[in-house]
């Protein structure tokens, strides 16, 4: 991701913020990100973050009612309705992350293609760290150590599905 810039992020100023979750236990991990889009500059903002490993959904349903502002959209990974349930009936505003074939590589090409994807370093180390190490291994996407990236692809589809 060449387009990627470090630097502290001020929340106040963003108008749609949604959070990202990929789902994980051990060895893969817990992770969530929240996202705003600046649609006029094409900058996607990545500012907050939780990572667990081994944490009940009703724990990292707690992390997330304190780390978002009621009412917040949560795009999780679909793969795991049962969780994605667990959330809601916490009184989380979850859904699943729409997935069909080809739509990791057209979510990674839509982020590559951004004017600029900043991310507070402070705020989010393991997105940092993730999105500056990512590179494709022999032509293809890597599977590893992209947990805070699927997190954010899963809070921005709304965008790259429909072109935005």
């Amino acid at each position: 991701f060449p387009n990627v810039r470090l630097e502290r992020i001020d929340p106040g100023v963003l108008d749609r913020v949604v959070s990202g979750v990929d789902w994980g236990w051990w060895p893969d991990p817990w992770a969530c990100n929240r996202v705003g889009y600046d649609a006029r500059n094409r900058v996607l903002y990545v500012f907050g973050e939780a990572r667990r490993h081994r944490t009940p959904n009703r724990e990292t349903a707690q992390i997330l009612r304190d780390m978002t502002e009621p009412g917040e959209l949560i795009v999780a990974d679909s793969a795991e309705r049962k969780s994605i349930a667990d959330y809601r009936a916490a009184g989380l505003n979850c859904r699943g992350a729409k997935k069909g074939p080809g739509s990791v590589g057209y979510s990674v090409k839509w982020l590559q293609s951004l004017a600029a994807i900043v991310i507070d370093p402070e705020a989010c180390p393991e997105a940092a760290r993730e999105f500056a190490a990512w590179r494709y291994r022999d032509g293809a996407l890597p599977e590893t150590e992209n947990h805070h990236i699927d997190a954010v692809r899963y809070a921005t589809g709304y965008l790259w599905r429909r072109g935005g």
